[in-house]
């Protein structure tokens, strides 16, 4: 077991490094050197053989425990799969146009192709080659032709390869380089000696043969002469002196200077009397460039260097080159692949949701011909519906932008995704199964747990009460003095809000939903001036130069509060103009801040752009360009019309409904007209239902978003879990030395709430699926209250009546429901993309973020068993042992649910991918991550049966650091390293200074923990 640990560790800690090579240089540079190396392979060998030996050593072959084999049997037809998609298997793109047919797929393996030929006889050769910045010489082969040897080796590798023009040495080409303005911008231009191009009505001659009607230029003596046909008005760059150059004559053609003819002006920038063409690297983000590689071909005494573009996705360059006798023909870059069958594209079809341009779906209606088998069948392909045929599976990756082209993934590998498939079946089969096994560990664990009777004094649990005095509100007082304001009455609002509005991605939701979230994201909080978010959201909309005087945007930082000049954390929409010269204070720190990278922002910078955010929000609800209201007449499916509308194509009644109703409705507001508000509100009402009925939710569906809304469930519980769980973690320490029946009782009476909690929880999830339309758990805010429902579900299951473990879970659910309502976590409730709209996604996800939960826990009972070893004395040993014990085997079987369902999350997560976009495993950081805390956890799970490493500090503290593998896996990947599941858009923000802390605590509370308890380890040794 040993071995089989050190090998996981070693796995672990290698995949986890290549996808930090993969951040800095690429996919393919971390295949090359981790994921398809031969040592890597090797590795998965020896894991593998390991894996039968640990079989036959712990006998697990025996009938009673079946269930445990079948599951690590599991893992043997896994690991077959996976090599036959490693060794066998193949993918590719399929692009077709509408009207076209295609049986040709571009490999995604690139190749280096050869050709020798002497004109009578040919020999071709090609071979895989994965070059990249950290293998630049990893290709190299030789060719046998008529008793030669021509070798070719690889000797540099340019990623997104620009072309540059360099002298060199030997036998160059000499190059111009002219910069042409016509006008509309510039060009660059190379010219090549003998060689002629359009500069707008003329024509370049670079060359010794004259060309009529042209700018002639050539070289003489080693300098530049150009000559004519029309007069040349030029001007010196260095001094400004004006010339002018007679036509039908040669004259000097120099750097510096600008030379006007007819409707062109041309610079000289460069001029190479030796030059060639060289590669260099392009670092921006605004052009992509084929790769290059330098192959350097030998045969003989005779060596040459040829430069070959291609790479990932292209059909590469032919370059040719004369070599010992011979013609080489050489190319690099992905080959076609031709099947059996082709495919005809009838019809690209692309759907958006209604008034966005955000997609909904996109599919494509094709008609699959074999001619062989003399058949002709339609198929739709869309996201999440696979064409299959003859092991070939097609899926709808990507589209032209002209929408009349489509992009298919296709894959071959019938036989890797059947051993795969067959393998998952088991593993979740044997892992669901163990569970009820009574020969497992995991039964065995529960006849360890056992119910405690202790006691405390009944008046410690006074004292804590006084936790629940304490208000959130109390610091977010300010001295800022309010600006006058007249509050919209609270029914008018509340009318209002019962409205529908139209967000950027089309989905319809009440106004109310809207006002919470921008009153929220404006000021960070519920209500501002005692007012609710609906009359906030419509005083601004009805009176915006009263509301410019209330002091609503939330500024934190003290330097920018200085330059709004305002002491409080709230600062109004005036204080932002500069009044005396109409300007805006911060712009020149906006600007600044925004060219700064994300990991170089400090905290005035971050502060500074969270601030503009809020005031830009602001200056849109006022110009009421925020909020849509009313559907166009036309067209339900149009985007809906705003406050401030530009009405275009609509019958000339409804155009002046929709210019006059909002204005008038929010004039009524203003004046305090509430009988006439009543009319135009419900005139608005009955106009959203006439023309949006098409693409409306629900009434149902609507009443409850605005009960939902009205809740605040997730907010309002995170408050009661966290003065719930550290009271009953405190009464849970004292009652480990002391037994009251009192204490007993209160302590019941906790827990009866925190069910009652949870209860309420899960009805929360459940109304936000239901207004959704799909499972809560598909963004960052849904899947951590998802997270911390689980969590409280596993210390309820798990607790078997261990009033710690269900403190402790309370008390991590409590901060997992604070960190979605931090400010970088949106709880907006969004229309999904196409490739979230999967049953396989909505399993994956939610077994996956469940596993999260258990081991979150596990995580909590390790750090409260060490908090009790720095507790042990010698009076209290035994009993804190005991407690240890139980808490101990809690975690165990904790890890072993969590890992469980991580394993089987991650796996499916894999049948999500191979349904998608065809592959089932692609080493994707986030997968890459999953997989790591899988190997991670596993390894803890076995520590039992690994000597050193079987005594409770040991289990309890990886338990605690472990869980920095699920951190890495929900945080780290989303914001440090680049992928699928990437947020960071290539630059990693700064990591939190309360990580810092965190990592500090937990290593003193570790080191000190160790310590005490070695003392009492030692005596009884």
């Amino acid at each position: 077991m040993q071995t089989m640990g050190f090998l996981l560790l070693v796995f672990a800690a290698s995949i986890g490094t290549a996808t930090f090579i993969e951040n800095d240089f690429g996919t393919e540079a971390a295949k090359a050197v981790v994921y398809n190396t031969t040592w890597f392979n090797i590795l998965m060998l020896l894991l593998a053989i390991n894996l039968v030996a640990n079989i036959f050593i712990y006998k697990l072959y025996k009938p009673k425990k079946f269930t445990i084999f079948l599951f690590h049997f599991a893992f043997l037809v896994i690991l077959l799969g996976s090599a036959i998609t490693r060794f066998v298997s193949y993918e590719g793109m399929m692009h077709i146009r509408e009207g076209s047919s295609s049986n040709r797929m571009t490999s995604d393996q690139t190749y280096v192709d050869i050709s020798i030929t002497d004109g009578n006889d040919t020999v071709y050769n090609s071979e895989a080659a994965r070059l990249t910045i950290l293998t630049p010489e990893s290709y190299s082969s030789s060719v046998n032709f008529k008793d030669k040897k021509y070798k070719f080796k690889a000797v540099e590798y340019i990623p997104n390869a620009q072309e540059v023009i360099t002298e060199v040495d030997g036998n160059g080409d000499p190059y111009i380089v002219v910069v042409v303005s016509l006008g509309s911008g510039r060009q660059t231009n190379y010219y090549r000696y003998n060689t002629s191009g359009n500069i707008g009505l003329n024509v370049l001659n670079f060359g010794s043969e004259f060309m009529d009607n042209a700018l002639n230029i050539k070289i003489e003596n080693g300098a530049l002469l150009m000559h004519s046909a029309d007069t040349v008005f030029t001007m010196s760059m260095m001094g400004g002196t004006n010339d002018t150059l007679l036509p039908g004559q040669w004259h000097a053609f120099e750097q510096r200077n600008l030379y006007e003819i007819d409707n062109a002006n041309l610079v000289l920038t460069n001029f190479y009397k030796n030059g060639g063409i060289d590669y260099v690297s392009y670092d921006g983000n605004d052009m992509n460039f084929k790769d290059a590689i330098i192959v350097e071909a030998s045969s003989d005494d005779e060596t040459k260097r040829i430069a070959l573009r291609g790479g990932k996705g292209y059909a590469g360059e032919t370059e040719t080159a004369e070599l010992n006798g011979a013609t080489i023909q050489l190319k690099y870059g992905a080959k076609p692949i031709y099947l059996p069958f082709s495919l005809k594209l009838l019809d690209f079809q692309l759907e958006r949701y209604p008034g966005s341009n955000s997609p909904s779906s996109f599919a494509s209606e094709v008609v699959l011909i074999d001619k062989e088998e003399g058949l002709e069948m339609p198929y739709r392909i869309y996201m999440n519906h696979v064409l299959n045929y003859k092991g070939y599976r097609f899926f709808q990756s990507s589209y032209d932008r002209d929408e009349l082209g489509t992009v298919l993934s296709v894959n071959h590998d019938y036989w890797g995704t059947f051993f795969t498939y067959v393998g998952y079946f088991l593993m979740s089969l044997g892992m669901f199964l163990t569970l009820f096994n009574k020969n497992s560990r995991f039964s065995k664990l529960a006849q360890v747990i056992k119910r405690k009777n202790n006691g405390i004094k009944a008046g410690v649990a006074t004292l804590l009460i006084s936790l629940l005095l304490i208000s959130p509100d109390v610091l977010a007082q300010h001295t800022h003095a309010p600006g006058e304001v007249h509050p919209v009455d609270e029914e008018q609002a509340e009318k209002f809000g019962n409205l529908l509005t139209q967000t950027h991605d089309g989905r319809l939701k009440p106004v109310t939903t809207l006002a919470s979230e921008l009153v929220r994201k404006i000021s960070r909080k519920s209500k501002i001036q005692g007012m609710n978010p609906e009359q906030v959201l419509l005083g601004m909309l009805s009176n915006p130069v009263e509301w410019q005087s209330v002091p609503m945007i939330k500024v934190k930082h003290p330097d920018v509060k200085k330059l709004l000049g305002v002491e409080d954390n709230l600062a109004a929409y005036i204080d932002f103009i500069n009044m005396s010269q109409g300007t805006y204070k911060l712009n020149d720190h906006v600007s600044a801040a925004y060219n700064k990278k994300p990991a170089k922002r400090d905290m005035f910078d971050k502060d500074i752009i969270a601030v503009d955010e809020r005031l830009n929000i602001c200056y849109m609800l006022y110009n009421g360009d925020l909020i849509n209201l009313l559907p166009n007449p036309t067209d339900s499916h149009a985007s809906w019309y705003s406050a401030n509308p530009e009405v275009r194509n609509v019958p000339a009644e409804d155009s002046a409904f929709l210019v006059q109703i909002i204005p008038s409705y929010l004039e009524a507001i203003n004046t305090g007209n509430n009988q006439l508000a009543d009319e135009l509100v419900t005139g608005i009402a009955n106009y959203q239902k006439k023309y949006g009925a098409e693409i409306m939710p629900s009434q149902s569906k609507i009443n409850m978003e605005l009960r939902y809304n009205k809740m605040n469930i997730f907010q309002n519980l995170s408050k009661l879990y966290l003065v719930l769980g550290l009271i009953m973690i405190i009464l849970s320490f004292i009652e480990i030395f002391r037994q009251s029946k009192i204490l007993n009782i209160i302590i019941k009476i906790f827990i009866v709430l925190i069910v009652i909690g949870f209860i309420y929880q899960t009805a929360g999830l459940a109304m936000r699926w239901y207004i959704s339309g799909h499972a809560p758990w598909s963004d960052g805010y849904e899947s951590l209250i998802y997270i911390a429902w689980v969590t409280l579900l596993a210390g309820l299951v798990f607790s078997n009546k261990s009033n710690m473990t269900i403190a402790a879970t309370t008390f991590l659910t409590s901060i997992i429901l604070m960190v979605a309502h931090l400010s970088w976590m949106d709880p907006e409730i969004t229309n999904l993309v196409p490739v979230l709209k999967s049953y396989w996604l909505t399993i994956h996800v939610s077994i996956i973020t469940a596993s999260y939960g258990f081991l979150a826990l596990s995580a909590l009972l390790g750090l409260m068993n060490m908090i009790l070893m720095i507790f042990k004395n010698h009076k209290n040993n035994n009993l804190i042992d005991l407690r240890i014990s139980n808490l101990t085997a809690i975690n165990e079987r904790s890890i072993m649910v969590g890992l469980y369902m991580l394993t089987i999350g991650t796996f499916l997560g894999g049948v999500w991918a191979n349904e998608s976009w065809g592959r089932y495993w692609g080493w994707d950081p986030k997968e890459t991550w999953a997989l790591v805390s899988v190997l991670i956890y596993a390894f803890i799970a076995h520590m039992s049966s690994i000597p050193g490493l079987k005594d409770k500090f040991s289990f309890n503290f990886a338990s605690l650091i472990a869980y920095g593998s699920i951190l890495m896996t929900y945080f780290g990947v989303n914001y440090y390293l680049s992928g699928l599941h990437s947020y960071a858009a290539g630059d990693p923000v700064p990591i939190p200074t309360f990580v810092y802390y965190m990592v500090a605590t937990v290593f003193v509370v570790s080191l000190w923990a160790y310590f005490n308890n070695r003392r009492f380890v030692d005596q009884s040794e």
